[in-house]
């Protein structure tokens, strides 16, 4: 059961076209490395731009140099080992064919929605065969976000 809990928070503003927005990537199980559990999700719009999300697993994963935020704990667990990504160098990963969750944002600044689970609801598995969940813009529109994600490890 993971039992510490990190944070990880970035802006990102996308296109006028369906894109990931984000993707959180667990680290490879090893020795000192614990199972990540995502716990909370929020998503908000710095924009005046109506938009709709999703989480999701997508259907082709993303691949490249990845830019990314490692998730932070407190001063005495430091940083996860959990990653936000961003952007992909090669590839950006596709949309998930069937949304975990999705939801409509207003086109005001400020517009948001935190999406929770409980432990043991949402556990992220790393492999070389599973993708990372993504965090998706549906709509086709130039939206900038302020995402976070709250994991247990």
């Amino acid at each position: 059961m993971a039992e510490h809990i990190y944070e990880a928070a970035l802006t990102k503003t996308t296109t006028a076209a369906a894109v990931a927005i984000a993707s959180i990537v667990p680290a490879t199980l090893a020795a000192g490395v614990r199972q990540a559990e995502v716990r909370e999700i929020g998503i908000f719009i710095s924009t005046n731009t109506a938009t709709t999300v999703g989480i999701g697993y997508p259907a082709a994963a993303g691949a490249g140099t990845a830019t990314s935020v490692t998730v932070q704990g407190s001063p005495v667990d430091g940083a996860g080992h959990t990653t936000l990504v961003s952007s992909y160098a090669t590839t950006q990963p596709t949309a998930p064919a069937t949304y975990m969750r999705r939801t409509d944002l207003a086109g005001t600044a400020g517009s948001g929605v935190i999406f929770v689970w409980n432990p043991g609801e949402f556990i992220l598995w790393s492999g070389a065969a599973i993708n990372a969940p993504v965090i998706f813009q549906i709509s086709a529109a130039s939206v900038t976000y302020d995402i976070y994600v709250k994991v247990a490890e």
